[in-house]
């Protein structure tokens, strides 16, 4: 633990910060606010690809919310659609990866800019296309439609075959990859330097912000990179067991305004908490 103020603030979004109706608390939002009205420069660092995330900007209308989209792939600064910095999977290596998976019989979706392309139809890709519409797309030939970068490729597989999957990966292309997880029955693989923890470092060197005033807060693998490298890391009691083995801190359930509990404890005044 720092005694340094905190100049950043990074959250995770499923699972953290929202509940699980995906909504935001009154005093989680209230949280948030005051760490804006502090200066503090907060950051939305989220698997979600841009689309999924701008809604929640509502929460704090003309606030400047930075966003660390497809686990940092792309960077956003505040009021900007278009990302500053971007860190992707070379077209011929998704494309590699994306044919090897459909070979598998795995339900494939990757992120390219603000699309999103399936190989197939299924329920969690009917869900998806009923809320962003016209940004998903059924590729049957998948591999032969990645013209561009992948920003992240998503693998579905039953929960008990997503280790051996991940060891193929790893085999395969574990040298070209981040490889990671947000779900049990997903892998989330991104390009090299493409995590949650080097987006912050990032925007700290951007910002001119020490690590050591650096707060940051998740729940899933794809956190633990920004929960480790920040001074004042932490998850929630909902977070896989894993991560909850390893953070600095455990703070309360996401739907029991853990991330309030969080950020109240370091706005305190010395000795208020």
């Amino acid at each position: 633990m720092t005694d340094l103020p905190v100049r950043m603030l990074a959250l995770d979004m499923d699972g953290t910060l929202l509940r699980s109706d995906e909504t935001i608390s009154p005093r989680n939002q209230a949280a948030v606010a005051a760490c804006l009205e502090r200066d503090i420069a907060v950051v939305l660092a989220t698997g979600r690809f841009y689309p999924g995330v701008t809604p929640y900007l509502n929460c704090w209308p003309g606030s400047p919310i930075w966003v660390a989209a497809c686990n940092g792939a792309l960077l956003y600064a505040p009021g900007e659609d278009e990302p500053f910095s971007t860190r992707v999977v070379d077209p011929s290596l998704a494309r590699a990866v994306v044919a090897w998976a459909g070979a598998q019989g795995v339900y494939v979706k990757v992120y390219v800019d603000d699309l999103v392309l399936v190989n197939r139809m299924t329920e969690e890709t009917r869900a998806f296309m009923r809320r962003y519409g016209p940004r998903v797309r059924v590729e049957r030939d998948l591999a032969a439609a990645l013209q561009r970068g992948a920003a992240k490729i998503l693998l579905f597989a039953d929960v008990n075959e997503i280790p051996a999957l991940e060891r193929e990966v790893c085999a395969r292309w574990g040298a070209g990859l981040e490889v990671t997880g947000s779900e049990p029955y997903v892998l989330e693989l991104t390009a090299p330097g493409a995590t949650k923890g080097d987006a912050l470092r990032t925007l700290a060197e951007r910002l001119g912000i020490d690590r050591r005033q650096v707060a940051a807060i998740g729940n899933e693998r794809n956190d633990l990179s920004m929960i480790l490298w920040a001074g004042r890391g932490a998850t929630v009691q909902n977070a896989n067991a894993a991560v909850r083995e390893v953070a600095p801190r455990v703070v309360g359930h996401h739907d029991a305004d853990g991330v309030a509990e969080f950020i109240e404890s370091f706005l305190a005044p010395p000795g208020a908490v």
